[in-house]
């Protein structure tokens, strides 16, 4: 019996050290501008949707499987693709102002930065942070143009901001949920005498598991908690008081302060 449970132990442990070692060595760089604005949404909140969802990967491949973690991937994604889809409709509205008062955007030289992608998950949230980059520059066109005052241009920074985090929100909040059903797994285990699902808790706070390069180090000790659910928004296209349904109808720029809110 003890020899049994020695061999499913090591057995574990081998899971553990190949799926580490997987995302080591799957691991591509992908390079990004961001303007001053931009840049502070990606470093608030790329390299949190990437921890987490390389997580909540390894704790359904050692807990509730591979369709659990479809599934949950695909949550995410969901959400990731409805956030795209909000910003691409922002921008067209802020196109038809711009080609309506005839404002060029001007092609800046923002900050370069180059982004660890170890996780699929990762990489389109990336792709939404350089679409909204895209916004960010037509706001900053309209704004430069007298078409949106400053506050009009906050509010829409901010809303895109929160949209952002609600992905990085609902991505820890799933990976949290699973770990601590491998945790109820394995005190269930340990009290009828089985061998333990493998866990990855060490000492380590969470951010410390990736190098400043976004390279994986460590799988991390998760602090005991309760996962919420995250919270989502109603998608909605506005540009002051005109805005924009699916079918793109044209808007109107009377008075000149349409905003993106």
């Amino acid at each position: 019996m003890a020899e049994t449970t020695q061999r499913r132990s090591t057995k574990e442990i081998q899971v553990r050290k190949n799926f580490i070692n997987e995302c080591r060595d799957s691991r591509i760089e992908v390079k990004a501008r961001f303007s001053p604005n931009m840049l502070r949404i990606y470093r608030r909140h790329f390299q949190g949707v990437s921890q987490a969802a390389y997580l909540l990967r390894f704790y359904c491949r050692v807990g509730p499987g591979s369709n659990v973690e479809r599934e949950l991937t695909k949550e995410i994604i969901g959400l990731i693709n409805e956030v795209k889809a909000n910003v691409e409709k922002k921008i067209a509205v802020a196109d038809q102002i711009l080609k309506k008062e005839n404002v060029k955007v001007s092609q800046s030289q923002f900050t370069e930065v180059t982004a660890m992608i170890i996780d699929p998950i990762a990489n389109l949230f990336l792709k939404t942070l350089t679409i909204a980059q895209e916004l960010d520059e037509k706001l900053s066109a309209l704004w430069l143009a007298c078409l949106l005052d400053d506050e009009q241009k906050r509010k829409a920074m901010s809303e895109i901001d929160s949209d952002l985090k609600s992905i990085q929100a609902k991505t820890r909040a799933l990976f949290v949920g699973v770990r601590i059903r491998v945790k109820e797994m394995n005190e269930g285990r340990q009290s009828s005498g089985e061998s333990e699902v493998i866990d990855a808790s060490t000492d380590q706070d969470e951010g410390e598991i990736f190098d400043e390069n976004g390279v994986i180090v460590e799988l991390p000790e998760m602090p005991e908690q309760q996962t919420e659910k995250a919270k989502t928004k109603t998608t909605k296209v506005k540009l002051g008081e005109s805005t924009i349904d699916e079918t793109s109808k044209p808007i109107s720029t009377e008075n000149s302060e349409e905003a993106v809110a």
